[in-house]
């Protein structure tokens, strides 16, 4: 999985006329807010009815608790290590 956009490309912290340290720009707001939800979701676990429906990709993982074993959504359905939908 990979960003749709890249990461703006001004600097993180800025400074005013007087030196004082200003909020990330807008741009990174967002960039951050992308990274966040790709790391998030590359770390969920639940029951196998609580399995992600949204931000899918092939190889994204999750953790199902209900059978105590990673899965991994391969761009339809939800497989096992072997390649056996789950």
């Amino acid at each position: 999985m990979a960003l749709i956009n890249q990461p703006p490309s001004s600097p993180v912290d800025t400074q005013d006329l007087k030196g004082i340290l200003m909020m990330p720009r807008e741009g990174w707001r967002n960039w951050f807010q992308q990274v966040f939800l790709i790391c998030n979701a590359l770390t969920m676990s639940g029951s196998s009815a609580q399995r992600p429906t949204a931000m899918l990709w092939p190889g994204r993982v999750y953790f199902d608790r209900t059978l105590n074993q990673p899965v991994w959504y391969d761009g339809t359905d939800w497989v096992d290590s072997q390649g056996i939908s789950v």
